[in-house]
């Protein structure tokens, strides 16, 4: 793994809620989801119910953008990759905690519960200085006139 990849996978995994976006027939849609990260397969999960209108639009294998963000860090990722909806009890058992129970309280084995998987292929990476740091780049920016260089964007190819 590169540093860039390394970087991207350790963000994501501390990031943790992704806006999951979808191709619908009216636009795009995004809806907040809770992300597992498995970094070692280079797999993104979520758990959801398997009949909902993501799944739908997810069912052939659609291309889909995932966003993290943390406003308080100013770290941010977005992701495109590919994803499919999954029936596996086992990896739902496995990734089930307090947050899925809430959202699918019928359990991880219900035939009501699925998976999306996303196969992540690109990402861009903005990983800024702390809020402190960024008070001075835009104070110095009003004062010069200058915007302040983005020189913390990072493209990974995954």
């Amino acid at each position: 793994m590169t540093d860039d990849t390394t970087k991207f996978w350790d963000m994501i995994d501390d990031l943790r809620v992704a806006m999951l976006t979808t191709e619908t027939a009216n636009g795009l849609e995004s809806r907040p989801m809770s992300a597992y990260v498995d970094k070692d397969a280079g797999d993104i999960w979520f758990i959801t119910k398997i009949d909902s209108n993501k799944t739908e639009e997810i069912k052939d294998d659609a291309k889909v953008n995932l966003a993290f963000a943390n406003s308080s860090s100013n770290k941010y990722v977005s992701v495109t990759g590919t994803a499919r909806v999954v029936r596996d009890p086992a990896k739902q058992k496995e990734l089930w905690n307090p947050f899925a129970e809430a959202w699918l309280p019928e359990g991880p084995e219900a035939p009501t519960t699925g998976l999306i998987h996303v196969t992540p292929e690109h990402a861009t990476i903005w990983d800024s200085p702390g809020k402190l740091a960024m008070l001075v780049k835009v104070a110095k920016a009003n004062l010069t006139q200058t915007p302040p260089k983005d020189d913390k964007v990072t493209h990974v190819t995954l």
